[in-house]
């Protein structure tokens, strides 16, 4: 007995994976004395047993998958040694594969995992009576932990390099859209440049690197913290050492800083996607005939739930006369910005919130003024209004763009002029637009 422990254990000593399976399954072959030996994991979902290892006659041969059903190798599956010495085929007379093979005795020796389910099994078929069956027995269920605990480490390697595919792939397609964006980016800034729409780029790219660089830090310590993780799982895979509490904690990690890695990537997205509207294209918008008032009521409209979930009335003093060939989009989006800076900062405590809205004709000019009632601008609010990512709410999510595309749809779409009316007791802008 001892001296085939020995043969055994030298044979798979310095072996793992599929190596080990098939050298200790040559191994037990060859001490037992069996026809065919072999080391299988089981389905249950399908209920089908697929060996990793087989040997016939000595040597090892292709794969097989065969049905539980009907078969001794069910009831190891519910975790029984079970051993049949003799006449197998007549125990199992719907075991077809025992039948054409010839077979007149069993031994198989259930796998068991750590959390203590039957995940394989060790089986040995001969085609003669079964002589020295206990130690045979012996044998399987000295090696079973051994097998068991390989199968198992294989499993959760498995389990590991496709949670690493997955990270790496989201990874891959989180950074490949942030290069996408940030090629547009500078795409715009080129645009921004060639068309002299604000005085000081290099200002303008470090309020972008500053804003971006919240998120992409976040995302990049997420990044880190899963790769050093992975990094000490796989050094425990390789020294056997595996826990199934590293491995819980891993999948915990993964499930918590994966989506913490993507949310703050789309929101760097999704800032630098912002930061291109603050760069108006002068062919993207049709021009058209548009009465002022109508048009103004039918924006108002459409803000009515932005306008009544903050408590907000809205007044047109527009003569229904004033016609004028503009871009009606850069008009919609301008008074959408309008509308939300001042719901954002310049209503606070108000009974009786207010927005006005008046147009008047002026030589060869219409002039739009835009007013509320709320607190008014600090003297620095007035230098700093149209800057880009300039804002006193940066702790409630503001970036700083409207008042910034504003000023770009202004002087670029409309090819108007910006005025600021005296701040107190409200905030007032007047747009001077030739006609």
């Amino acid at each position: 007995m001892d001296q085939h422990l020995r043969s055994i254990i030298e044979g798979v000593s310095n072996t793992r994976g599929a190596d080990f399976f098939s050298s200790i399954t040559l191994s037990l072959a060859k001490v037992v004395g069996a026809t065919y030996t072999f080391v299988a994991r089981l389905d249950i979902d399908r209920y089908v047993s697929e060996t990793i290892a087989l040997v016939a006659n000595g040597k090892l041969v292709d794969n097989i998958e065969y049905s539980l059903e009907h078969t001794p190798c069910a009831n190891v599956a519910d975790n029984a040694v079970c051993l049949y010495p003799k006449n197998v085929t007549h125990l199992f007379p719907q075991d077809q594969l025992l039948i054409d093979m010839n077979i007149e005795a069993y031994l198989g020796t259930p796998l068991i995992g750590a959390r203590g389910n039957v995940i394989g099994i060790i089986v040995a078929l001969y085609a003669t009576p079964l002589i020295n069956a206990e130690q045979t027995q012996t044998l399987f269920e000295i090696f079973s932990g051994r097998i068991a605990a390989e199968l198992e480490r294989v499993e959760y390697e498995k389990q590991l390099l496709s949670l690493n595919a997955t990270l790496e792939q989201k990874v891959a397609e989180r950074t490949a859209d942030l290069n996408t964006t940030l090629n547009q980016l500078q795409k715009t800034q080129d645009q921004l440049i060639e068309s002299e729409k604000i005085a000081s780029l290099g200002n303008l790219v470090a309020s972008i690197a500053h804003e971006v660089n919240t998120p992409l830090g976040v995302a990049i310590t997420g990044q880190s913290l899963l790769q050093d993780s992975f990094n000490q799982l796989v050094l425990a895979l390789q020294t056997q050492q595996l826990s199934k509490s590293q491995m819980s904690n891993f999948v915990q990690l993964f499930s918590e800083a994966l989506p913490l890695v993507s949310d703050n990537l789309q929101r760097a997205k999704n800032l630098i996607n912002n930061f291109k509207k603050t760069a108006v294209d002068q062919h993207s918008d049709v021009k058209e005939n548009i009465n002022l008032n109508d048009y103004f009521q039918q924006v108002l409209a459409t803000l009515t739930p932005l306008l009544k979930q903050n408590g907000v009335g809205s007044e047109v003093h527009i003569a229904p006369d004033i016609e004028v060939d503009t871009f009606p989009g850069a008009h919609a989006q301008i008074l959408t910005n309008l509308i939300t800076n001042s719901i954002t900062h310049g209503f606070k405590g108000q009974d009786h919130k207010r927005i006005c809205l008046y147009a008047r004709r002026q030589n060869n000019a219409i002039i739009i003024t835009y007013q509320d009632n709320g607190i008014g601008l600090t003297t620095d609010c007035r230098e700093h209004i149209f800057e880009p990512f300039y804002t006193t709410a940066r702790a409630r999510g503001g970036t700083g763009l409207g008042m910034s595309i504003v000023y770009n749809l202004v002087r670029q779409k409309l090819a108007g002029e910006l005025t600021l009316l005296p701040s107190e007791p409200g905030f007032g802008i007047e747009i001077t637009m030739p006609v």
